[in-house]
């Protein structure tokens, strides 16, 4: 009788164990979850070739930053007052930098998981989409362009108002990137793209004619 009550006691235990390695499963760490997130600006020169552009650095090129912190209520703000000129007529790199929740880089994740990740930019008032345009310049770790949206490179069109620039970094659901395409950097409907937001940045812009611009 010992034996029984035995065996059954270790065969409830066992199935206990079981039952909570399966329904309890301890949680891991998010690697793209962003501490601080950083947006660069720099000149460079754009080339025409063919049917697409060529970007190259060059010395003494301008370059604007701006750091997002996380407020108390958890949104990464910009410090007060943030604010970019751009010149139209010029191009600039528009780099991510962003940090984890240990301090570490981590931009590079969206990249490696470029089939789950895009970029996209909306503007407020939305007439000042226009004013520039936007092309992804992002390359895996085969070297291939693939378009996530840590590095771009913006065209500035025309001049404009002060407005408020957005920057949504979308975490989509498998197989949704296959319907989105380069042309979708400015889709003022991303949210329809299934997902969730890993970074939601705005910042005020400002889109000028020439260097003598002053505030």
């Amino acid at each position: 009788m010992k034996k029984i009550v035995i065996f059954l006691f270790a065969a409830v235990t066992t199935l206990s164990f079981q039952s909570c390695q399966k329904d309890d499963p301890i949680a891991e760490v998010d690697q793209e979850e962003v501490g601080t997130a950083t947006i660069i600006f720099t000149e460079v020169n754009r080339e025409a070739h063919d049917d697409h552009f060529h970007y190259e650095d060059f010395a003494g090129a301008d370059s604007d930053t701006v750091k997002f912190t996380p407020a108390p209520n958890g949104q990464l703000l910009p410090p007060v007052g943030a604010h970019f000129h751009l010149e139209k007529g010029k191009t600039y790199r528009v780099s991510l930098q962003s940090t984890d929740f240990a301090g570490r880089r981590s931009e590079q994740t969206f990249v490696s998981r470029d089939d789950i990740h895009q970029a996209f930019f909306t503007a407020n008032p939305a007439t000042e989409i226009s004013t520039f345009d936007y092309v992804y310049g992002d390359k895996n770790a085969a070297g291939q362009n693939v378009n996530v949206g840590v590095t771009g490179y913006m065209t500035v069109l025309e001049t404009s108002s002060t407005f408020v620039m957005r920057y949504v970094m979308r975490h989509l659901n498998p197989g949704v990137k296959a319907n989105i395409t380069a042309a979708d950097w400015n889709n003022a409907n991303f949210l329809n793209f299934a997902g969730a937001t890993d970074l939601d940045l705005s910042f005020e812009m400002h889109f000028v004619d020439g260097a003598g611009h002053g505030h």
